[in-house]
């Protein structure tokens, strides 16, 4: 049994509950973060606080993040995680006059949960990518660069790349240019450049891809670009803290192909090493 941690309090998982009127679970109203955990370590703990303040602050929910490491190290000990996943969510609490938060509910205030996962089985090879028919939200919809609980637009888009037998779904935006896919950055090679959509399409700053940028022993540009832009590349791959690249061989209905498989491997080595280096590096904190 795991346990987990409810607004500062040690909790087991499987006797865990929230209130039926916090606004997390009514209205998906807060931001999270999941963090790879390597040797009992979270890999860039310090990227993953940042991108949860700015999520914060984009959804305008005052909250201390600086609670939120000890709270993290207490439950990583307390559960023995070697390998696996960290999960944070903060939400904006119980109190609501509809849609609008009411600061005036004697239990209003932001409400927290960290949790741990294991890591989930990857594929043992190549995937393929079902172009959605649903696109990213916009960005003056939503502040979209931001894990937000709010997740059903990944949600529908991953249903339907499942129901078309791929394994996700890649999501242009409302200007039809490429985005990401619904649960990971999209990077191409292609004439000795990798490219990946840039942040002004309303792609995710996501951890891994921030690394593969940081890491890449091609240059690097962030491309505003078309699905046309995929045609012909030498190589597609796609990113998150769990897959760190996972090589794309097809993209559907458009009968794309590609051979991945070399140039996915490599950069998944390079993040495999540099994660090993910053995990032993900051062992000794956590």
């Amino acid at each position: 049994m795991t346990d987990c941690i409810i607004n500062g309090h040690l909790v087991a998982t499987e006797e865990a509950t929230i209130s039926i009127q916090d606004r997390g679970f009514r209205y998906g109203d807060g931001v999270f973060e999941t963090i790879a955990v390597q040797s009992g370590v979270p890999y860039h703990f310090d990227w993953h606080l940042s991108r949860l303040e700015r999520g914060l602050h984009a959804i305008k929910i005052a909250f201390d993040t600086s609670i939120l490491k000890e709270h993290c190290r207490q439950l990583l000990h307390q559960n023995k995680v070697g390998n696996g996943l960290l999960r944070i969510q903060v939400t904006r609490g119980i109190g609501s006059r509809g849609y609008l938060p009411d600061p005036a509910h004697p239990h209003a205030g932001p409400s927290f949960v960290i949790e741990t996962n294991p890591v989930p089985i990857m594929p043992d090879k190549a995937v393929t990518l079902w172009h959605s028919s649903y696109c990213k939200i916009a960005e003056n919809a939503l502040p979209v660069q931001y894990k937000l609980c709010q997740g059903l637009n990944s949600t529908l888009a991953r249903i339907e790349a499942q129901e078309q037998h791929c394994f996700d779904a890649l999501l242009l935006n409302h200007k039809e240019q490429l985005c990401e896919t619904s649960s990971g950055n999209l990077f191409w090679l292609k004439d000795g450049t990798l490219h990946t959509p840039s942040l002004a399409c309303g792609a995710l700053e996501g951890i891994a891809r921030r690394a593969v940028i940081q890491l890449s022993p091609y240059p690097v540009v962030e491309t505003v670009a078309g699905i046309e832009a995929l045609k012909g590349a030498d190589a597609v791959f796609i990113t998150n803290i769990v897959w760190k690249a996972l090589a794309v061989e097809g993209l559907q209905p458009h009968k794309m192909r590609w051979q991945s498989d070399e140039t996915a491997r490599n950069i998944r080595q390079l993040l495999t090493d540099e994660r090993e280096s910053y995990c032993k590096q900051q062992g000794p904190e956590w």
